[in-house]
């Protein structure tokens, strides 16, 4: 076998040369940080799956997985030229067992590292090399133990803590009970549910989407997503409503378990233009659950403001009572156009009458909703911040999606991994308070229109690029399987924390000089900053130097 060390943010194909590979032997983390790095291989023959065994003194935080490469066959209608590639094939993304997976000859394959370093980890230099074991029972000739070079990690006396910053990446409740199989709000969904709050606060997210309806997001115009409703609903014989709002209870307070410290909760109108209602079973008088609302009841119908008003002001006596919402996010409508702003205006008046306190955050891309007083926090999405600059913004947050393809950060599977991870140096350089993104297990086509496996198809059925719907996959047991996109985005939270971090010590403006000095004395933007992972790499270690001077 020859072996390479090699760092994060190569994206290791399978017909990738291993020769041609950057070389990556040392470097430094700081004490709290999760530190990746990758082990490229090859091979002259077929290799059942690999047993590893980690030799450091390191070993006990340091877990090992194997890189596995997924189908991709659509990347959108336009790219600029900052990708890998946008020919179908195989990407490199999910991080699985290596349990299952056989190494094709003559292919490069690639083992993901993930240090976790804890904060009491003492300071030096840690050897980690993987011992590398190949057993085939019909042809012992193949039979092998090899150990690899050392990596040199440094740990220096520094300890990270976790970024003020506040990320949501949307939970899709009832993708997992669909592909799992499992009854909302029975106590296997409560468990597998767990695990995905779990690996979301693992890896910076801390404000969870909670879905009080079935979410109205990415919905074909008549059609319907499988019911996740937390909020029960009651109607009598004269129309009067009441509300059961346990299963709102025990999801809120299993999330805040979890870590999870801010909730955003899900839209109360359509997608583009807040005209219609979600998706809202109702128990009637006679015991009989019907939909009450949704692509057939307009949102400004007497029947929807009589609801929303009565629900939102039991909504708030139950935020008041728990002191959630102190931490309540709310949404009208996604992103919103110009010809909608009266029926915007509307539902903007109730919400904010009936839910006294909590702030109302919306993607949207025009500022008119902003400076007219609709909405108290606008997350604009990166390729349009820069209409936003000169507002004076009690929060500021970005987002992307599908949309932003020319030059901005994104983390599709075919863009390279420096494309994913700059935006922790630009978000503070952009002094912004939050990060939205739309998937972070949407398993279902463009616009809900038939469930999918995404082992098999990761561009929701032709919809958007690959990897743009989700960001884990859904692995045995309840279990989610973390993407390289995954990690990398949260070494971006991490870069990002450490910047913060040195703010504490030198001041802000010192930090944005250090920042240009290492791009030639240029200021960046959203779409004009460093491209090469080099520049990433190098920048990342001498802020740590920097901060271990302090």
């Amino acid at each position: 076998m020859i072996f390479r060390w090699t760092h994060s943010l190569n994206k290791i194909f399978l017909t990738s040369q291993i020769e041609e590979i950057e070389e990556y032997t040392h470097a430094s983390a700081l004490q709290g940080e999760v530190f990746s790095l990758q082990l490229a291989y090859r091979t002259d023959f077929l290799l059942n799956p690999l047993s590893v065994k980690v030799i450091s003194p390191l070993q006990d935080f340091i877990q090992v997985r194997q890189v596995y490469s997924m189908p991709a066959v659509y990347f959108g209608e336009e790219q600029d030229d900052y990708i890998l590639d946008n020919k179908p094939g195989l990407y490199p993304d999910r991080l699985g067992s290596c349990d299952f997976y056989r190494s094709g000859h003559m292919c490069t394959h690639s083992l993901w590292l993930s240090v976790k370093l804890p904060p009491e980890v003492k300071a030096g230099k840690y050897p980690i090399q993987l011992e590398i074991s190949h057993f085939n029972a019909y042809n012992k000739a193949r039979n092998f133990t090899e150990v690899t070079p050392a990596f040199e990690l440094e740990v220096l006396p520094v300890k990270l803590p976790q970024a003020e910053f506040k990320v949501t990446q949307w939970l899709h409740c009832d993708c997992l009970a669909s592909y799992y199989k499992v009854e909302p709000w029975s106590e296997e969904f409560f468990r597998i549910l767990k695990n995905y709050l779990l690996n979301m606060r693992q890896h910076g997210l801390n404000v969870v989407y909670v879905p009080m309806f079935t979410p109205p997001l990415d919905t074909h115009v008549g059609m319907e997503r499988p019911t996740m409703q937390s909020v029960e609903v009651f109607e009598d014989n004269d129309g009067n409503w009441s509300f059961d709002f346990s299963k709102l209870v025990r999801f809120i307070n299993l999330a805040l378990e979890c870590g999870m410290d801010y909730l955003e909760f899900s839209h109360l109108m359509t997608q583009w233009g807040a005209e219609f209602t979600p998706k809202i079973m109702v128990r009637t008088a006679d015991g009989k659950t019907v939909r009450r609302f949704g692509w057939d009841v307009r949102s400004n119908s007497e029947l929807y403001q009589r609801f929303l008003t009565a629900f939102t002001r039991e909504l708030n006596a139950l935020l008041e009572k728990y002191q959630w919402n102190k931490i309540a996010y709310f949404h009208i409508s996604d992103e919103p156009y110009e010809e909608h702003i009266e029926s915007y205006c509307r539902a903007s008046e109730l919400f904010h009458r009936n839910l006294p306190g909590c702030k109302f955050i919306d993607a949207l891309s025009r500022p008119e909703f902003y400076t007219r007083g609709l909405v108290d926090i606008p997350i604009p999405a990166n390729n349009h911040i820069g209409e936003f600059t000169g507002l004076d913004l009690p929060e500021r947050w970005t987002y992307y999606c599908v949309s932003q393809w020319d030059q901005v950060p994104n983390q599709f599977a075919h863009l390279p991994s420096a494309r994913n991870r700059i935006m922790g140096v630009l978000s503070y350089v952009y002094n912004l308070d939050g990060f939205l993104h739309w998937g972070y297990n949407f398993w279902f086509s463009q616009l809900s229109v038939f469930e999918l496996d995404p082992y098999s198809e990761t561009c929701a059925g032709g919809g958007f690029p690959p990897g743009d719907a989700f960001k884990v996959y859904p692995g045995k047991d309840g279990i989610p399987e973390d993407s390289i996109r995954h990690e990398v985005f949260y070494e971006s939270l991490q870069d990002l924390a450490a910047l913060q971090l040195l703010e504490k010590q030198i001041n802000r403006d010192k930090v944005l000089e250090f920042i240009q000095s290492q791009w030639n004395g240029k200021t960046m933007s959203m779409s004009d900053y460093p491209r090469e992972s080099a520049w990433l790499l190098s920048f990342r270690q001498k802020l740590n130097q920097l901060l271990a001077q302090q």
